[in-house]
């Protein structure tokens, strides 16, 4: 995976945003898991249309910090989804 991958949410994940915070439910082992402000917005972008990349030029511009930054957390964090199956390759 590389700043140019596009993901999607896993089908089997349903989520809930409280308080501006994402807690993510895996449907078929009921494990959850949450996300801060800024993992949510980055859940609430994956829809298979924008890379990372993409993604990380839009959230760098919203909190007005590095891109390079940026696309280094949400790759991390990528990875960590990808691994726990709550995103997909788009």
């Amino acid at each position: 995976m590389d700043v140019e991958s596009r993901l999607k949410q896993a089908a089997n994940v349903t989520f809930q945003t409280v308080a501006g915070e994402a807690i993510l439910i895996r449907l078929d082992t009921g494990t959850y898991f949450s996300l801060n402000k800024v993992g949510t917005e980055f859940w609430e972008m994956l829809e298979g249309s924008q890379t990372i990349d993409e993604q990380a030029a839009t959230l760098a511009a919203n909190y007005g910090v590095g891109v390079d930054v940026v696309q280094a957390d949400l790759l991390e964090l990528a990875t960590a989804l990808l691994e726990e199956k709550l995103v997909e390759i788009a």
